[in-house]
């Protein structure tokens, strides 16, 4: 028996969509794409979603939308889609260290390194943990900043009575195959409740205007068939998301004393996408689970400042990235995961560290 670190979830019915659609839709910009964004939109909260290819175009074309050239502030400890935006975008990323105990980015670490190039705060919700917004949104409203926030891992998760998304000027999430909702293989979606914003980027996924180009543009667009299977899995995605708190209660639970390991934040507002702990001996560990079948990621093994297309944007050290890089483990969370394999996990982790005879 093998327990993955992830696993999507395909049905019948989103089959039968997906047959349905390339019977009776363009497969391209087909109905499904519409009713997909008014779907989500409405999920949301917000007045506008516009469907891209993936989650990357949805942030530069946020990016493009708000015409930042300046410098964004950005996390470290994120998927590098979120740096890579911002230089596909025309902008600087200026880095901004993690909370040590949320590893969101930390409020009071963008304090100090706002200046007057800074355009934009993007702050990435990761693993499914809103961040501390009210005071992000507080830093943005004193310096006149634009917030596009990275909602990739974060589908569904709610800061104060609003989901992620609806609380920036733009959000930006991902469909990719492993998130807390697909479209059954790569998409993204922009929301916003600017109606400029959102008509902007329509042009902008399309080659700015196509045959009447009003931009230079892109060809992201979301296909039909993925925007129909998406709409299934939207409806599935508040079950979905209570299940993977639940499961992340039992990791608390048979985990909360092992002295070797550090746990997430238990928020009934996460939706955990990935269930991630910091572990001595992280490699080891990680290495003797794969030998008992048990597969475990290390999804960020290196801070994005250390990477070589970024470190001319470093300008400090970011310890808190970089001691997460070298710790962070992502034990296995999906729906589908059933309670006897999670307990299992944890029989094995505390065997490793010699909780367990």
């Amino acid at each position: 028996m093998v327990i993955p670190t992830s696993l999507p979830i395909v049905d019948e019915e989103m089959e039968r969509e997906v047959l349905r659609v390339l019977r009776e839709e363009f497969f391209v910009g087909g109905q499904s794409v519409e009713k997909f964004e008014e779907e989500f939109a409405d999920y949301i909260g917000v007045d506008y979603a516009v469907a891209v290819s993936s989650g990357t175009d949805a942030l530069v074309i946020a990016l493009r939308c708000l015409g930042i050239k300046g410098k964004v502030v950005v996390p470290p400890m994120t998927f590098v889609a979120t740096v890579e935006s911002v230089v596909l975008a025309g902008g600087q990323p200026k880095f901004a260290d993690i909370d040590k105990d949320t590893w969101n980015i930390d409020p009071e670490e963008i304090e100090k390194i706002i200046d007057k190039d800074v355009e934009a705060i993007m702050p990435v919700h990761l693993y499914g943990l809103p961040c501390d917004m009210k005071h992000i949104l507080d830093i943005a409203n004193d310096h006149g900043l634009y917030i596009i926030e990275d909602c990739a891992q974060a589908h569904g998760a709610i800061y104060k009575d609003k989901k992620v998304g609806s609380l920036g000027n733009v959000g930006c999430f991902s469909f990719y195959s492993t998130k807390n909702m697909t479209v059954g293989g790569n998409g993204g979606m922009i929301t916003t409740n600017d109606r400029k914003i959102a008509e902007k980027a329509k042009l902008l996924r399309e080659h700015g205007g196509g045959n009447f180009a009003e931009l230079v543009g892109y060809n992201a667009r979301m296909n039909t068939m993925n925007a129909a299977f998406g709409r299934v899995q939207l409806r599935r995605l508040n079950e979905w998301n209570n299940r993977r708190r639940k499961l992340a209660k039992l990791y608390y639970q048979y985990l909360r004393d092992v002295r070797n390991i550090k746990l997430p934040v238990i928020d009934d507002n996460h939706v955990y996408h990935l269930f991630v702990i910091e572990a001595e001996d992280r490699d080891k560990l990680r290495e003797y689970l794969r030998d008992k079948g048990i597969l475990c990621g290390v999804h960020y093994p290196v801070a994005i400042h250390e990477l070589k297309p970024y470190r001319g944007y470093a300008d400090r050290s970011y310890p808190n990235s970089e001691y997460h890089s070298k710790t962070c483990l992502s034990l296995p969370m999906y729906p589908t995961l059933r309670e006897d394999e999670l307990k299992m996990v944890c029989e094995e982790i505390k065997k490793f560290y010699g909780e367990v005879k």
